[in-house]
């Protein structure tokens, strides 16, 4: 199989979800708040460090019952020092359950596999988690939770970690102040702190600081998405 083929795959997969799947996050992780029944979630995410540029797609489509599904498209490589690492290509499934008007919970996975277009080495990446989501109106929106990733998702180092996050208006449907963490000392043991700007027809623009959890050795960076609610 020709590597042309496996990326024509690929966009043609990424193309359909785009009509017809996607799971929410803050900067790293999810905030519990799924997709709305019949409607889609987009998200483009670039990570930037002097290390490495990479490129994390999202699609998803709200189901019934506080359910959606999707695909992303993770860890494509813009610009390496090393060799190319094959890109993520996965299906995501998120769940919640509505305790009351500002306590819910929510259950996740992403999982799939890892093409070979640079290399002959597949591998089946997986991140799964539990959330629960704190949601105070005009105060904010607090996540915690747990998560495990296998080390073809996160690399070698901790499979379990904690996770939490915040979103906090700072100009009603204007401007939020966002951040997340992912703690453990594996790959994706990173905080991000930055501001979501809300523009018109449901799309907004995330940017943030990039900083390594406290017991990891990852790099400082950015982190940029834009997304469509």
């Amino acid at each position: 199989m020709s590597k042309r083929f496996i990326i024509l795959t690929i966009f043609a997969m990424t193309s359909l979800s785009f009509q017809s799947l996607a799971q929410q996050n803050l900067f790293n992780v999810p905030s519990s708040d799924i997709t709305e029944t019949g409607k889609m979630f987009f998200q483009q995410q670039f990570n930037l460090s002097n290390l490495s540029g990479v490129s994390n797609t999202t699609f998803d489509y709200g189901l019934e019952n506080d359910l959606e599904i999707g695909i992303n498209i993770f860890n494509v490589e813009m610009y390496p020092t090393g060799e190319l690492q094959n890109p993520h290509v996965l299906a995501n499934f998120q769940k919640g359950f509505t305790i009351n008007e500002y306590y819910k919970i929510g259950f996740g996975t992403q999982t799939g596999i890892t093409p070979p277009i640079y290399n002959k080495t597949i591998d089946i990446p997986s991140f799964s988690y539990f959330n629960n989501a704190v949601n105070l109106g005009e105060y904010g929106k607090y996540n915690l939770g747990v998560y495990h990733a296998n080390h073809a998702y996160a690399g070698e180092g901790d499979s379990f970690g904690l996770m939490a996050g915040f979103d906090y208006p700072l100009i009603e449907n204007k401007l939020d102040f966002q951040g997340d963490i992912l703690t453990g000392n594996n790959d994706i043991s990173v905080a991000v702190l930055g501001f979501v700007i809300f523009l018109p027809k449901e799309w907004q623009l995330s940017f943030g600081a990039q900083l390594p959890s406290p017991t990891s050795n990852n790099d400082y960076g950015a982190v940029f998405e834009i997304t469509k609610l």
